[in-house]
């Protein structure tokens, strides 16, 4: 090849190179270059490409100038796309870009004010992440490429970023890339359905928006998986109000698709002293309509007190919310233990009963044949049973003051209408432990149980081969129920039991379709097992100290202690670059309302 045709070559190359460029840029023009001067820096430690952008254009995008921002380089000699991310920035002021003598620079730093000095180029330094073959089906590789010199620079358009980050991975969509990143426009942020078996751990200080992304990861299936059902055990209350409509505009329509209506059902443990206290009767309905009364009656008060016009009708053991623009159902299932139904599960009913325990309550249920808690430790009171089996005296305590304490909850055989926990059938079933009047054992009592019940629900279908969608299972304040076996009070066959219920569940679950979210604003208090398992996290604001423990650097651990609602940090093994910033819609597109703070 003579020096001509290699000219005429790689000027073709300029051409096609710029013509790619601006067919794949947000804006339609080249906004900078792959420096001349130095190019490229690549060694075992580092790679860095130095791009060149003029001042207009710096002034020109406000989001220049910011860490994150994601730029494409079309490379001359390959074509290739390669998405960069900017690492850092160098800006110097015309008047000291050719003073090499500190001295002078220095008596220059104290001269009057020059605009004309900010006239100059910014050099980006960018690090490469992936490359994408434009012209051959857009397959992806990784950006290990050494981008020519001169190679146009532009900022990418939205479909380029999903692609290249695999960013829009299927149908349950999230949120949007961070503006910091996507330079101003609206990247989408999906997961595919599959990945919610794999489990995910959302973490954050409190007001961050945990709640609000579950809610929107919850319409998002409701909408985008028919088959699919999700159950929430709600001990914050902020959950069983989510038929309510939603509290002002929100982004999610835009983002993710229209919320504008919704079944869901609300399982509500019911107890003796609630029945004799607060309940207008013992039937379906008059419990139904005691808990609308109070639990629901004044959230409705308050949206209605914001000029919105809703009609509200209870009827039998349904709740119905009609309004303009919102139609939601909710069927409340009261529950209570019935001791025939969990005979054969009590031994395990109580987290807190050791091992050897549960194994002679067996043979206690066996032998003695009660017909209800009651019985039983009367029963075990006056027997000689556990004399005649040598039952160690730690273990007599254990069982009794366990017993006991089952029975003190007031939730076992009342006198009221009840529903089985089958009857829970809807797509979206909410277990309210947060209006359940009781202590903080019997919300962990019914947490177990249930998540028991689904679990061996779960398992049944398996056998049967009538697996179809997935559950997702919800636990919020996740390190109440699941605490961390470091340190702390907590009681050693508690913890024993919990770890090992929650890594069956977990690992299990992968294979059959059973997903949990965890969220927790304590990750230190949380179970280990339960953060080694979630494939995926999403960080909110919280100290840097924690986000730095949990996989972020230290510029991010910094930038998420000073965010705003809405906005975290998702790691997933499913992303290309392994983590991304992105916005969530707040408020979400379901009721969201804490009377506490009007």
């Amino acid at each position: 090849m003579t020096p001509q045709d290699a000219y005429s070559l790689v000027k073709e190359r300029f051409k096609l190179a710029r013509t790619l460029a601006v067919s794949n840029s947000q804006t339609g023009e080249v906004v900078g270059r792959v420096s001349r001067v130095s190019p490229v820096e690549v060694d075992e430690n580092e790679f860095v490409i130095n791009v060149v952008v003029d001042h207009e254009v710096y002034y020109k995008y406000p989001f220049l100038g910011r860490l994150g921002v994601l730029l494409a380089a079309v490379d001359i000699r390959t074509l290739s796309v390669v998405l960069m991310r900017a690492v850092g920035y160098q800006r110097k002021d015309a008047n000291v870009v050719a003073v090499t003598s500190k001295d002078v620079a220095e008596v220059l730093e104290g001269d009057s004010e020059e605009p004309g000095g900010l006239l100059t180029n910014v050099i980006v330094k960018c690090r490469p992440l992936t490359r994408v073959d434009v012209l051959d089906h857009n397959a992806v590789e990784v950006g290990d490429l050494v981008v020519e010199p001169q190679s146009p620079v532009v900022l990418p358009k939205a479909w380029l970023v999903e692609q290249a980050l695999s960013l829009n991975r299927g149908s349950v969509k999230l949120g949007v890339l961070h503006e910091s990143y996507s330079a101003g426009q609206e990247v989408v942020v999906s997961v595919d359905v599959s990945d919610l078996n794999y489990h995910a751990l959302v973490l954050g200080t409190t007001g961050a928006g945990k709640t609000s992304f579950i809610k929107d990861l919850l319409s998002s299936l409701y909408i985008s998986q028919p088959e699919d059902r999700a159950f929430v055990l709600d001990a914050t209350g902020d959950y069983y109000n989510s038929f309510l409509p939603p509290d002002g505009r929100t982004n999610f329509e835009r983002w993710v698709g229209r919320m504008n209506s919704i079944e869901m059902t609300v399982v509500y443990p019911i107890t003796r002293a609630w029945l004799r206290r607060f309940a207008k009767g013992t039937t379906l309905s008059m419990i139904t309509s005691s808990y609308y009364d109070l639990y629901v009656r004044s959230l409705v008060s308050y949206v209605q007190s914001k000029g919105r016009e809703i009609k509200v009708v209870v009827e039998g053991n349904k709740i119905r919310v009609v309004s303009s623009d919102w139609r939601a159902e909710v069927k409340l299932i009261p529950f209570f233990f019935r001791f025939s139904t969990v005979r054969s599960v009590l031994p395990r009913l109580n987290p807190y009963f050791s091992e050897q325990a549960s194994h002679f309550l067996r043979i206690a249920l066996r032998e003695l044949r009660p017909k209800s808690l009651k019985e039983l430790i009367e029963l075990l009171d006056k027997s000689d049973l556990m004399d005649r089996l040598q039952v160690h005296r730690s273990t007599r305590e254990n069982i009794m003051r366990g017993l006991h304490s089952l029975h003190e909850t007031g939730l076992f055989d009342l006198r009221a209408e009840r529903l089985p926990l089958s009857q829970a059938d809807g797509r979206l079933v909410v277990f309210d432990l947060y209006n359940l009047e009781a202590d903080d054992f019997s919300q962990k009592v019914l947490a177990y149980y249930f998540l028991d019940r689904l679990f061996s629900k779960r398992e049944q279908e398996v056998r049967e081969g009538r697996v179809s969608g997935r559950y997702l299972v919800v636990i919020d304040e996740a390190h109440r129920f699941f605490p961390s076996s470091r340190g702390g009070d907590n009681d050693i066959y508690y913890v024993s039991h919990v770890a090992g219920k929650v890594s069956q569940m977990m690992r299990l679950g992968r294979r059959r379709k059973v997903g949990f979210i965890f969220a927790t604003h304590a990750p230190e208090d949380l179970n280990e097992t339960v953060v080694e398992l979630s494939n995926t996290k999403v960080l909110f604001r919280m100290d840097r100290g924690t986000a730095e423990s949990l996989g972020l650097s230290k510029q991010e651990a910094w930038e998420l202690s000073l965010e705003q609602n809405g906005v975290a940090y998702l790691l997933s093994p499913w992303l290309r670059e392994g983590r991304i910033k992105m916005r969530v819609p707040i408020p979400p597109p379901l009721g969201h309302y804490d009377l506490s703070r009007t």
